[in-house]
């Protein structure tokens, strides 16, 4: 999900932000909402305007646009009868976690403000009420850079008393069962003891680590 840099020996994983925007617009092209998190920054009305009609074309000839990709960026799309939602990540990263908390976004936006949409005035000023409920869902893909080579992982506490019936790829409850079981693992331990691959390691540990399932601690 964000850029990454492994070092064989001393196990070195850094997490860039790759998030940079998030727009909410009407489905006629006007802006509700944006916050701006990364290096992207033009007039949001112009963007906004952009991006929907994209969408609607999209729809005119299929079910409707999936994501907008340029040479250095990403842009996830999740519509709804009123209102375009896009984020704009960087090209390369991995979007399914984002798109999860996008659907989270856009559920709360409707519940908030769906008679606000149905007779919109033309003011936006009070869509900046989302603004604390999106920067909870969204921060975590703006984690600073990470180094785990003088650290162990362990599951989070706020995760372990809950079920892990979750969807999880086979390397990430490789490692969440080895965590369970020893309570905490360095990334090597976790490539000799569930013979994953170094790459595999990185990958898993990563997106446990960006969806607050596993944490790091200090090695004492």
């Amino acid at each position: 999900m964000y850029y990454e840099t492994f070092c064989a020996k001393s196990f070195f994983i850094f997490l860039k932000s790759m998030l940079h925007n998030i727009w909410i617009a009407k489905d006629t092209g006007e802006c509700l909402f944006h916050k701006k998190y990364g290096s992207i920054g033009h007039d949001e009305n112009l963007i906004t305007s952009f991006l929907s009609a994209i969408e609607i074309f999209a729809q005119n000839v299929d079910e409707g646009c999936d994501f907008l990709q340029t040479k250095n960026y990403k842009f996830i799309y999740a519509t709804a009868k009123q209102t375009v939602i896009v984020v704009c990540t960087d090209c390369d990263d991995e979007d399914t976690a984002v798109r999860e908390d996008l659907k989270h976004i856009q559920e709360e936006f409707h519940n908030r403000f769906n008679k606000d949409l149905t007779d919109w005035n033309g003011r936006v000023e009070h869509f900046s009420l989302m603004d604390d409920f999106v920067d909870k869902r969204l921060r975590k893909y703006t984690t600073p850079a990470v180094n785990l080579s003088n650290t162990k992982l362990e599951l989070n506490p706020s995760t372990v008393s809950g079920d892990f019936k979750k969807t999880y790829s086979q390397q990430q409850k490789k490692l969440i069962s080895l965590l369970k079981y020893k309570g905490a693992a360095t990334l090597n331990d976790i490539v000799k003891l569930m013979k994953l691959t170094e790459t595999d390691a990185q990958r898993a540990a990563k997106e446990l680590l960006t969806n607050d399932v596993i944490r790091q601690i200090p090695i004492s």
